[in-house]
């Protein structure tokens, strides 16, 4: 059966030359696949929809693998944790990293067992011991988590001495961050209108809970005692172009 994303993949290999003709297409390296490749804009929301044809990326997912490329050049021989991965920045950690572990949080699940390769840990109770591992990643996580002070010290806790965190957030410039829900997983308080993001393991999509702004540094230092520094990209020969396009380095 051909599932509803090969399906869209295919839509726009056969669209090519329409978008070629509107110049919504260009020529490029994929930090992540790292192929000569055509970057192709299937929508103006260039976050979600400017792909790499070879490897399917997105630019959040292209700015990361290019951050861990120019401050981590060993990432492949390192530790790497990885909550909720998705795509195809995923897909190169779990093949080219071989003490890689992706988890994935199943609330009907024991924490530290595992589910279609998968381990069950929730960010804010891992179930690691202290200082396990060189990296811990997350992308487009922790807008979603609940109590994020929780989260930012289990990972602290977690990271060797010099590890680090390294993560994509939709971050809002200019702005402090404004919190929309809070409570407990089975009784939800809303401040604002819900909104929900895509969910690889749940179709009902994961909750926004915080839009994050300019004093998420000072929020991480307060709570984990990590000092944070972003880096943000801007090349469309790599095909590095779109909204919310930072990454964000925490350092233990």
């Amino acid at each position: 059966m051909i599932s509803n994303n090969m399906i869209s993949k295919l839509k726009v290999i056969l669209q090519l030359p329409l978008f070629a003709m509107k110049g919504k297409t260009n020529v490029g390296i994929c930090p992540v696949c790292e192929h000569i490749t055509l970057f192709v804009e299937k929508t103006e929301w260039l976050r979600d929809h400017y792909f790499c044809i070879f490897c399917w990326s997105v630019p959040r997912q292209r700015a990361l693998i290019k951050v861990l490329q120019a401050e981590f050049p060993n990432w492949r021989k390192l530790q790497i944790y990885e909550s909720s991965p998705c795509g195809a920045s995923s897909r190169k950690l779990k093949n080219e990293c071989k003490k890689y572990l992706p988890s994935q949080y199943y609330p009907d699940l024991q924490p530290g067992t595992y589910k279609h390769g998968f381990r069950c840990e929730n960010l804010e109770k891992l179930t690691f011991t202290d200082g396990s591992f060189d990296l811990v990643v997350t992308q487009d996580v922790f807008e979603h988590v609940l109590h994020p002070a929780q989260a930012f010290r289990e990972i602290a806790r977690t990271l060797k001495p010099g590890g680090a965190h390294v993560f994509t957030v939709p971050l809002y410039r200019g702005q402090e961050t404004v919190i929309r829900a809070g409570g407990e997983t089975n009784e939800i308080i809303y401040f604002k209108e819900p909104m929900y993001h895509g969910n690889p393991v749940d179709k009902k999509g994961s909750l926004v809970v915080t839009d994050w702004g300019d004093d998420i540094f000072d929020f991480i230092y307060a709570n984990s005692g990590m000092t944070t520094e972003i880096m943000t990209f801007h090349d469309k020969s790599l095909g590095l172009e779109a909204e919310f396009l930072d990454v964000l380095v925490s350092r233990k």
